[in-house]
C-alpha cells in the first residue's frame, strides 16, 4: 500500500470516528499497516448501513442490537450504539435503562427486543420462547432483518476481541 493508500485509509478511518463518536483503534492500526481486512470491515460496515425494508421498526432494532453487544463488549461498541440510538432520536432515558439491564422498566416491546438482543448473544434457553414472542408483535420479515442486525452488532466487538482491543471497559455516556 502506498504512502497515499494509509492517509487515505487513515483519513476515513477519522471521518468514521467523528461519525460514531469514538476512537477506532484497530481500524486505525489496519490502516497503518495497509492490511486489506480493512477494506473488507468497511464493506461490511457499509452493508450493515444498507436500509432495510422498513418492515423492523428502528425502536426495536436498537434496542435489540443494544443487548446484543451490551453481551459483547463494554466499551466503544455499546457507545457507538448509543450514539447511533441517540441519532436516530431514541430517548435518552430509555438507553440509560438498558445500560442499567432494567428490560423490565423498559415499555414493550422494546424491553422484549433488548431481552432477544441478550438471549442471542448469550444462546440463552429462553431465546426461543422470546423470538417467538418479538416475531409475533413483528412478524417474520422483520426478523429476518433483525437477525442481521443482531450479527452484525456481535461482529465488531468479536474483531476487537481477537486483536487485543477489548482488553478494558469503558464509561458509556448517553448524550441527551
Amino acid at each position: 500500500m502506498t504512502v497515499n493508500n494509509v492517509q487515505t485509509a487513515l483519513d476515513r478511518v477519522a471521518a468514521t470516528e467523528a461519525i460514531l463518536g469514538v476512537r477506532l483503534d484497530y481500524m486505525r492500526e489496519m490502516a497503518e499497516i495497509g492490511s486489506p481486512v480493512l477494506a473488507k470491515l468497511q464493506a461490511f460496515t457499509a452493508l450493515n448501513r444498507e436500509p432495510g425494508t422498513g418492515k423492523l421498526p428502528a425502536d426495536i432494532r436498537c434496542f435489540a442490537t443494544l443487548g446484543a453487544v451490551q453481551a459483547d463488549d463494554c466499551g466503544e461498541c455499546v457507545q457507538i450504539h448509543i450514539n447511533m440510538d441517540r441519532a436516530e432520536g431514541i430517548d435518552a432515558a430509555l438507553l440509560r435503562l438498558a445500560l442499567a439491564r432494567r428490560p423490565q422498566d423498559l415499555p414493550s416491546p422494546l424491553g422484549l427486543a433488548w431481552r432477544f438482543g441478550q438471549a442471542v448473544a448469550a444462546n440463552a434457553v429462553d431465546m426461543e420462547d422470546l423470538r417467538q414472542e418479538l416475531e409475533g408483535i413483528c412478524g417474520r420479515p422483520a426478523m429476518i432483518e433483525l437477525s442481521f442486525a443482531i450479527a452484525a452488532a456481535r461482529f465488531y466487538p468479536t474483531v476487537k476481541r481477537a486483536l487485543g482491543y477489548a482488553l478494558s471497559c469503558n464509561l458509556v455516556q448517553v448524550e441527551v
